[in-house]
């Protein structure tokens, strides 16, 4: 029987924002001296909205016009590792512009990945999979000798977090990054790293090959699937091409799809790689890869999560709607840029319900726990994923098994991650733990039907500097949207509360 869960004890750490004020001194004197004066005038919705904010507004009206993904390194290492599949020209890239591209981005200190200043003092390992990758793509072309040197001293000078416990660890990593140091002997690359802490990775990757599937057995072929490029020759590649997509690619992941073609040719492969190379190139996003792709439809429904969550979706009433009624029309359809992905699908379901759109629980009815536990994300206990789930299980709106069910498990498993501490320890950085754990907390302390509006704005915006993150896959990237700094949030919440505040005068 599972213990009751407290949220006693259990707090997520607090935001680095300052104590909320009583009221913010962005608003006006008079409004703060008399919430009356709000009767009259709050009809003019924009009436408190400065210039500035207004700009702020307009640019976020922009992002629901085009999902952009960050760049990607490590997917455009394993794109520029390409060989051209034809005999006169299998010592040449198929895709020059991805060298191009590594050759032109190397960071100061010799990495490539994150952007120095806004990389966290955990993802180290992240840059140094990201590095090594840019490297044998260098070195497989004979490209940049200078770069590649100066790569390699990043690798001796940060070698030392290779068995940091307290570095989070990129999806696959274990298995992927020995798989690149034996390629880069293949290569004549001599890397800095100790002969032991090489024989214990390679035996720590031997050992989680050929470990049993156990009962999640599917989970655990996707996911083997997934990160092809540390297995390479030894994978089974009639298993992988079973999870190919209509896109042609292999999980939407550009370098898993890369390897694949590199050693199959599959034609439905390629042309998944130049659709995502001529994404960018009309983008004017000089070849950028990103980790992920497509991927519009979450990062469109992330935008209108966000600005829900912050109170502030009065401002995007037309976009949000033509975005939820192209979101409904891929629903309708089976898209499976939404059903293929737990989260979007979840989060589809939920944000189409609260607005009113007919949507059917039985589309939900593949994430049972045991389903949902013997696929890729149930492998990785992706808990965004399940904490989707949970909330979409809450609008409910009369008896659906499937949602109770949904519900049920996924409860479960959020109050022991969050109980046994994981929730903190699995993610990179203090900043995107607080995220995380303030997430659940609030999803499994307030249930939808429960919570009051205003007050859940009220939280979010408490948290509001914990919603520039990252997202984890093979690498770290970050999402489309993050909202300007701003008081527009702030000064939504006094002013509706002023507004309503007035009724008791």
């Amino acid at each position: 029987m599972f213990v009751c869960f407290s949220m006693a004890g259990s707090q997520p750490p607090m935001s680095s924002n300052p104590v909320f004020p009583l009221v913010p001194a962005a608003i006006p004197a008079t409004c703060r001296e008399s919430g009356s004066l709000l009767t009259t005038e709050f009809s003019n919705t924009n009436l408190f909205v400065s210039y500035d904010d207004s700009r702020r507004i307009q640019r976020i009206k922009k992002m629901f016009d085009e999902a952009q993904l960050s760049v990607s390194a490590y997917d455009t290492a394993w794109m520029a590792m390409v060989p051209t599949p034809t005999s006169s020209m299998e010592d040449s890239p198929f895709f020059p512009q991805c060298a191009r591209w590594i050759l032109d981005n190397q960071l100061s200190d010799g990495s490539w990945g994150l952007p120095l200043p806004r990389r966290d003092p955990s993802l180290i390992k992240d840059a140094l999979s990201s590095t090594l990758a840019c490297i044998l793509a260098l070195q497989r072309w004979g490209l940049g000798e200078q770069q590649v040197t100066k790569g390699i001293r990043f690798l001796d000078f940060n070698s030392a977090s290779l068995k940091d416990q307290k570095q989070h660890v990129p999806i696959g990593f274990d298995i992927i990054f020995p798989g690149m140091i034996d390629y880069a002997k293949d290569l004549g690359l001599n890397l800095p790293f100790k002969s032991t802490d090489v024989d214990a990775m390679l035996a720590k990757r031997n050992v989680e090959l050929t470990s049993g599937f156990g009962r999640n057995a599917e989970g655990r072929r996707a996911y083997l699937a997934y990160v092809s490029e540390g297995i390479q020759h030894s994978q089974d590649w009639d298993m992988v091409m079973k999870y190919q997509r209509q896109n042609g690619s292999l999980f939407n992941s550009p370098s898993t799809t890369a390897v694949a073609f590199s050693h199959i040719q599959d034609p439905d492969c390629l042309r998944y790689l130049y659709a995502v190379l001529d994404k960018f190139e009309n983008a004017g996003l000089s070849f950028l890869t990103p980790a992920i792709y497509p991927l519009d439809i979450r990062s469109r429904l992330s935008v209108i999560d966000t600005l829900d969550s912050l109170g502030v979706a009065r401002h995007f009433t037309n976009e949000i709607k033509m975005l939820l009624d192209k979101t409904y029309q891929c629903w309708l359809q089976g898209d499976e840029d939404i059903f293929l992905d737990t989260t979007t699908c979840a989060m589809a379901f939920r944000l189409l319900r609260v607005y009113g759109y007919d949507v059917s629980s039985d589309r939900l009815s593949p994430f049972s726990e045991d389903c949902f536990f013997n696929s890729l994300e149930g492998y990785l206990k992706d808990k965004t994923a399940v904490l989707e789930l949970h909330k979409a299980s809450q609008i409910i709106y009369r008896e659906e098994p499937i949602l109770e069910e949904i519900s049920s498990w996924t409860m479960k498993f959020l109050k022991q991650e969050f109980c046994n501490g994981s929730i903190y320890v699995d993610q990179p950085g203090e900043s995107i733990s607080t995220k995380l754990s303030f997430q659940v907390h609030d999803a499994l302390s307030y249930p939808y039907h429960v919570d009051l509006e205003r007050l859940g704005h009220r939280r979010s915006i408490h948290h509001y500097s914990d919603i520039d993150s990252t997202w984890t896959l093979k690498t770290y990237w970050y999402p489309s949207f993050r909202f300007p700094q701003s008081q527009v949030p702030l000064k939504e919440f006094y002013f509706c509360s002023l507004y309503f505040a007035s009724f008791w005068y």
